[in-house]
């Protein structure tokens, strides 16, 4: 007897299911509602099963995953949703988010990745430009088009300030090493002096003379040596002392 309920339950189920083919899609879309969007964006994949071609569906997954911060993924979705130059609204919708999701990847790539992140901003701009063109009216997409344009010209600003500061390090470094070099130099020279007083020095004993004030006393004393031409004229003309009567 307990079997049968259960057995009711589950025809009844299969049976709303069967009278509303949207029952998933509406359950996903109350749940996006509430703010549970991961919940949502798994209703709506269970939704794509039975309606894979559903533009709507997709296009919901893609705000369920945008929500969720999973941009890529979000990115992934919104581009499944085809596009028709008949449907020029759904073709802006979709564009829209699409610029915004990048945008954000390449937010979140600046710091690490700023390369990466120029490309991402780039294809950020070519989506609100379709955008724009399937809905010209649209100010929200001409606002954030001038908002990452103006990121995007920062970002190339601050590459080009870091390159010319990578091309100008190595000459400062040559300069430094160029001063460092001056300097050990410069201090090789003292400590030489330096060494060579102290040999000098070392050399030079209490009492005694070094070899170079030798060798100046010596120029010295043969400057005042007599030679023996004038010896003769010095006796010739020196008077001879007396004799000496007392001592």
């Amino acid at each position: 007897m307990t079997g049968r309920p259960l057995a009711v339950v589950a025809l009844a189920a299969v049976s709303v299911a069967w009278l509303d083919p949207h029952a998933t899609a509406r359950e996903a879309s109350r749940l996006y509602a509430s703010g549970k969007f991961d919940d949502a964006a798994g209703k709506y994949n269970e939704a794509l099963v039975d309606r894979p071609d559903s533009p709507l569906l997709h296009f919901n997954l893609g705000d369920a995953l945008y929500r969720q911060g999973k941009f890529t993924d979000a990115v992934n979705a919104l581009q499944q949703v085809p596009g028709t130059d008949a449907d020029s609204t759904r073709t802006a919708r979709v564009a829209y988010n699409i610029g915004n999701a990048k945008y954000r990847l390449a937010q979140a790539a600046e710091a690490s990745d700023p390369k990466s992140a120029l490309g991402l901003y780039a294809e950020a701009l070519a989506a609100y430009r379709r955008t724009m063109g399937a809905a010209p009216d649209d100010v929200d997409a001409k606002f954030n088009h001038e908002f990452v344009a103006r990121k995007m010209d920062d970002l190339k600003k601050k590459l080009e300030e870091q390159q010319k500061q990578q091309e100008q390090q190595p000459q400062d470094q040559q300069k430094q090493e160029g001063e460092k070099q001056d300097q050990q130099g410069e201090q090789q020279k003292q400590q030489q002096e330096q060494q060579q007083q102290q040999q000098a020095a070392a050399e030079k004993k209490d009492g005694e003379m070094s070899k170079d004030e030798a060798a100046a006393l010596l120029d010295a004393q043969r400057d005042q040596e007599v030679r023996p031409d004038e010896v003769v004229k010095k006796l010739q003309g020196a008077a001879v002392a007396e004799p000496v009567e007392d001592w």
